[in-house]
């Protein structure tokens, strides 16, 4: 087995039946799978899901409870059999055939863990973080919002060939398999958001480097996978998680005092939309306690 291409569903089944049929009708010349975690969705939604085994071949797990992006990935690897692993938004659609583009390119860069393509959105317009730097200390003191600029002033890249990132979008993530493993794979504990950073950071501890892939792309219609939930409180909760895992605890938190000030400025004159946050981060210690898991 060449690839096998793992994908979270949670109440949106029509978009992930899309994301089957454009794999199927994009991609050749090698031998993959497909495994989608149905992350306990509405009956309807499974039976969308179940209907559609009798047109197109894909392995279904069924989650008794909702996993998260982290923890349906990390079920899904257990049944994988591909040599490489493919992590696609079930939000995502192909237009060419990239996995073959990929498996190519990464069976000839020995130390390359992880690759990401271009994303574009329904209208053809490329999104701007297709790629990125890990949101660290530099990112909340010199508000580093530009990423195609940094990278191509750091690297001194020529963005039309691959080159060296610290992270790729989790919409669509390129692995071979030894190193996801080295890396540990996806935290389960993860609910929503940072998964990327996570398992970037981690894959840069094992010698592995992530890399941006310019020369395919592919639609990403995004944030229609997870519906309308508490988003900014997880997002606040999941970064600092992986802040503390990833690094020593003085910069974990100097880094907490920084987001204190910030968020606590901003909570003055915005509250609906950072007060929680600030009173998240003031907490601190196990910002886990805080997510939303289950109830995505």
């Amino acid at each position: 087995m060449d690839v096998s291409i793992i994908i979270v569903n949670y109440n949106s089944s029509g978009y992930t039946i899309n994301c089957i049929d454009s794999i199927y009708k994009y991609t050749k010349d090698l031998v993959f799978e497909i495994i989608v975690i149905d992350n306990h969705s509405q009956t309807e939604d499974l039976n969308s899901l179940e209907n559609h085994l009798n047109t197109a071949k894909f392995t279904l797990i069924k989650s008794s409870e909702n996993l998260g992006f982290g923890g349906g990935n990390h079920l899904g690897v257990q049944q994988a059999k591909g040599n490489f692993l493919a992590f696609i938004n079930n939000d995502a659609e192909l237009t060419e055939n990239s996995l073959l583009q990929l498996l190519q390119y990464s069976q000839s860069q020995l130390k390359v863990g992880c690759i990401g393509l271009k994303q574009i959105n329904g209208e053809g317009q490329t999104f701007k973080y297709s790629y990125r730097q890990f949101i660290g200390l530099k990112h909340h003191l010199f508000n580093s919002k530009k990423p195609i600029n940094y990278y191509s002033k750091l690297y001194n890249s020529d963005l039309s060939e691959p080159f060296n990132v610290d992270l790729v979008s989790g919409a669509f993530m390129f692995f071979k398999r030894e190193a996801y493993e080295k890396s540990g794979g996806f935290d389960p504990k993860i609910f929503l958001f940072y998964e990327e950073m996570d398992i970037c950071l981690r894959l840069k501890k094992q010698g592995y480097s992530t890399q941006f892939y310019p020369k395919s792309s592919f639609i990403h219609y995004m944030g229609k996978s997870c519906g309308n939930v508490a988003l900014k409180t997880e997002f606040t909760v999941s970064y600092l998680y992986v802040i503390k895992k990833n690094y020593s605890t003085l910069y974990y938190q100097f880094l907490r005092f920084v987001l204190i000030l910030k968020y606590g400025i901003k909570s003055i004159f915005k509250p609906k939309k950072h007060l929680t946050s600030f009173k998240i981060v003031l907490k601190g210690g196990n910002p886990l306690r805080f997510s939303m898991k289950p109830n995505c």
